[in-house]
């Protein structure tokens, strides 16, 4: 799978920044449990959070209840970061999909951490990064492509996130989504999304273990997007 989502989500920085959050910064807080579809209700006045187990997604939400996948966040992974160095209310809302544990470091513990070594700032700054660009790129795919190449776009965007992608023929994406969880991630319907998954199924370009989606031809995805390329 090495084309541009490999260059833009590069896995050993992710591995680092994981590694630093989940085994140093993490001890520092304090551990809270949450069930699945649970709502995060975090004071991020004076808090962030840090994934320790279980997977948590980040959405944003309309006036009329309507939601708008952003992310996933997976162990070693933060979120609150951008309230704590930008101010202001967050307009996401994160609900656990897979039963998790977060830590909670308090403002001051960041501060102090953050006088005795700048250099974790370096941390900070990829998750903000790596979370623009998840972004970023949902927005373009929208742009550029028909339904058919939204999801095959996503579904390349998704592998590439999940953590030890790398660059194999052969795939994972590590989070179980639903059909439903798809369709909000890519602004369609569910029985557009489903439509497009049994037609990749029969293609032989997907397959699945469980739950969880397998890439079998990721370069297969490719010729359905209008992809950006580099000059």
């Amino acid at each position: 799978m090495k084309f541009m989502y490999n260059e833009l989500f590069d896995e050993k920085r992710q591995t680092r920044m994981r590694n630093y959050f989940l085994n140093s910064l993490s001890k520092q807080g304090t551990l809270r449990s949450y069930e699945k579809n649970e709502i995060l209700s975090v004071d991020y006045n004076n808090y962030f959070g840090i994934v320790v187990d279980g997977v948590v997604s980040v959405s944003i939400l309309s006036s009329k209840g309507n939601q708008k996948l952003l992310y996933m966040l997976r162990p070693g992974e933060i979120f609150g970061e951008m309230n704590y160095f930008c101010g202001g209310s967050s307009l996401t809302v994160g609900i656990v999909k897979e039963k998790a544990r977060i830590s909670l470091v308090n403002k001051n513990v960041l501060e102090e951490e953050l006088k005795n070594d700048s250099d974790i700032y370096r941390y900070f700054i990829h998750s903000i990064t790596r979370k623009y660009r998840i972004v970023m790129l949902q927005l373009t795919n929208n742009v550029f492509n028909d339904s058919i190449g939204r999801i095959a776009d996503a579904l390349l965007r998704l592998a590439s996130c999940s953590i030890g992608a790398g660059e194999q023929e052969q795939v994972f994406i590590d989070t179980p989504f639903t059909h439903q969880e798809l369709a909000n991630n890519i602004g369609c319907s569910r029985i557009t999304v489903t439509r497009c998954i049994n037609r990749f199924i029969d293609e032989g370009i997907i397959s699945y273990e469980g739950k969880k989606i397998i890439l079998n031809n990721p370069l297969a995805l490719k010729q359905y997007i209008d992809v950006i390329e580099d000059d």
